[in-house]
């Protein structure tokens, strides 16, 4: 090591003083940089092999230097490989920058296992995110499973048969694609002519029995709620003329849609007085 051929041309006295200088500065005081640290690791490579060199000509650089790498090596927080290397140099320069087996090889079996030890935990940081990369991979594949899944599912229900009752779906399921489109056929018939259906009243009345309805005392009289049902009513249906409260029976009281009065009709023929058993028939529900 004391001969300056033994040096590689890459790394020389100066190159190595350069690198000193600028680090002396910045190792005071953490945190370091990755900049830093990365120059610090370069200059311990240089040491081992110009520490001498060094030694002679800028040994004060020297002494402050091992200060401040003692100060390094003992902060748990720099990466352990860097440390030893630093370790490593405080060592070397202690024993005057000559090499020993001993020292050598104690270094060397502790810059393996740390590489060990740094090549298994990457990998398993890697493991960990091959798992959980698939893991997100099979996530995303179920829920396109299930998106794909209630897609298909909107589109089975197009396709299914089916008959539509007050806004509910009533599918048809059958073996037979014939024989569904004839029940869907009969199922819409069926509905369609239920909710057209009116009812219908088996009471009725002829023209007679109408005119003695009208001529009666309780014909007279207004409906419960006649003026919400008046509304209802079409308009040749209602009175022209309302009658007065206190007076009496107005001209045009029985005037049906057809124009006839009914005291024309009623002095065309006699009315008789209203047979017992002819229903009269008042809205109470309205």
């Amino acid at each position: 090591m004391d001969s300056s051929s033994q040096v590689p041309m890459q790394i020389s006295t100066s190159s190595v003083l350069l690198q000193l200088e600028q680090l002396l500065p910045l190792l005071p005081s953490g945190p370091y940089s990755p900049s830093t640290l990365s120059l610090l690791a370069t200059l311990c490579t240089g040491l081992k092999l110009v520490g001498p060199m060094m030694e002679r000509n800028h040994k004060d650089k020297l002494d402050t230097l091992q200060t401040l790498l003692t100060k390094i090596c003992q902060d748990r927080d720099l990466d352990l490989v860097l440390r030893l290397q630093v370790l490593e140099v405080i060592e070397l320069r202690t024993l005057g920058w000559k090499s020993n087996e001993g020292v050598d090889n104690y270094y060397k079996e502790r810059f393996t296992q740390f590489e060990e030890s740094r090549k298994k935990e990457q990998e398993r940081k890697e493991a960990k995110a091959v798992r959980s990369r698939d893991a997100d991979v099979k996530k995303l594949r179920e829920n396109q499973s299930g998106t794909k899944s209630s897609d298909q599912e909107q589109v089975d229900e197009k396709d299914k048969i089916f008959v539509t009752v007050n806004g509910v779906k009533l599918f048809i399921s059958s073996t037979s694609l014939e024989l569904s489109a004839c029940a869907k056929k009969f199922l819409e018939n069926h509905f369609s002519n239920q909710s057209m259906a009116l009812p219908t009243s088996k009471m009725k009345y002829t023209r007679t029995d109408l005119l003695t309805l009208a001529s009666s005392t309780m014909a007279k009289e207004a409906p419960l709620n006649w003026d919400k049902l008046a509304k209802t009513l079409p308009n040749f249906l209602l009175q022209k003329k309302r009658r007065k409260r206190g007076s009496g029976p107005s001209p045009n009281a029985n005037q049906v849609g057809s124009g006839d009065s009914s005291q024309s009709l009623m002095s065309k023929q006699k009315i008789s007085a209203l047979p017992e058993n002819l229903p009269i028939i008042r809205n109470f529900g309205m």
